[in-house]
């Protein structure tokens, strides 16, 4: 009986932190091509769109200073298809 709830709880724990990666909305990654006409940028093959409310941090202050080739990680939201740029800050 004990070991049984132990499994239980083990299993239960680790779908749980399953479902916490799959909130967990970030990618790092170099940028690869800025759009300044669509406001987007591409980090692995994916492009994130940007709004007035994105967030920049760690010597990013806006948009304009995003260049290709510099490493980000960029949290997102993903709605309707698709990618919202919630924060952009460099990596090291």
């Amino acid at each position: 009986m004990r070991n049984t709830i132990l499994t239980r709880l083990a299993a239960g724990s680790v779908l749980a932190f399953a479902a916490l990666q799959a909130q967990a909305n970030d990618i790092e990654g170099v940028i690869e091509a800025v759009d300044a006409d669509a406001r987007t940028l591409t980090v692995q093959g994916i492009s994130f769109e940007t709004t007035a409310n994105t967030d920049y941090d760690d010597g990013l202050n806006q948009f304009e200073d995003l260049r290709v080739g510099q490493k980000v990680e960029v949290d997102f939201n993903y709605v309707d298809g698709r990618h919202i740029a919630t924060e952009v800050e460099l990596e090291d």
